[in-house]
C-alpha cells in the first residue's frame, strides 16, 4: 500500500509540476532593419559580443568576466545606462553565418527563459539586413494577474523597443562609418 501511495503521490507531483510550468506562455519578440552597407561591415560591429555599447543605447559598459570575446560559453557582465547590472552567456557565435546567441545568467534579469538571437544577412544589393529576436517568459509568470508592467505585452513591447532603438542606432553607426 505505501508503495502504491507513493507511486500516486509522485504522478500528482510531475502532473502538478506540468501544469504549473504549463502557466507560462512564450514570448517573443522580433525587429529588423535594412543597413546600407555589405553584411561583413555590419557583422564587425554587431557579431562582436563586447561591442555591444558601441551600438546599443541601453547599455554603458561590457567586460567579458569569463573566456574570451566571441568564443561559445564567454561571460559580459553588462552595465546598463541605469545602473543595473547583468550577465550574460554566449551560447552560439557563428562568424560564417554571422549570427549571435546569448542569455541571461543571473544580476538584473527582465524576463525569465530569455534567448535572443542577432544576424545578419546579405539583401543582394550591397545591403543588409540584420534580425534581433528572442524567445522569452515574463518574470512574473505564475502571478496571475501580474504586477503592473509584468504582463505579456507590456514585456514584448519592452523587448520590441529595446531591439527597435538598438537596430535604429546600429544603422547609424554602421552608415556612418562608410
Amino acid at each position: 500500500m505505501k508503495n502504491i501511495c507513493a507511486g500516486v503521490l509522485a504522478a500528482l507531483t510531475c502532473i502538478a509540476a506540468q501544469a504549473w510550468g504549463a502557466e507560462a506562455n512564450e514570448l517573443t519578440a522580433r525587429q529588423s532593419i535594412r543597413i546600407n552597407a555589405p553584411p561583413e561591415a555590419v557583422w564587425a560591429v554587431v557579431g562582436d559580443y563586447n561591442g555591444s555599447p558601441r551600438w546599443l543605447p541601453l547599455v554603458e559598459r561590457s567586460e567579458i568576466v569569463i573566456g574570451n570575446n566571441n568564443q561559445v560559453g564567454a561571460i559580459r557582465l553588462i552595465t546598463r545606462r541605469d545602473g543595473t547590472k547583468v550577465t550574460e552567456r554566449l551560447l552560439d557565435h557563428n562568424a560564417q553565418e554571422m549570427r549571435m546567441a546569448y542569455t541571461y545568467v543571473d544580476g538584473a534579469v527582465m524576463a525569465s527563459d530569455y534567448f535572443p538571437v542577432i544576424g545578419v544577412v546579405d539583401a543582394g544589393d550591397g545591403t543588409s539586413i540584420v534580425e534581433w529576436s528572442a524567445h522569452f517568459k515574463r518574470l512574473a509568470y505564475s502571478i496571475d494577474p501580474p504586477p503592473p508592467g509584468q504582463d505579456d505585452k507590456s514585456m514584448t513591447d519592452f523587448y520590441n523597443g529595446i531591439y527597435k532603438t538598438g537596430l535604429e542606432n546600429l544603422k547609424r553607426v554602421v552608415e556612418s562609418e562608410r
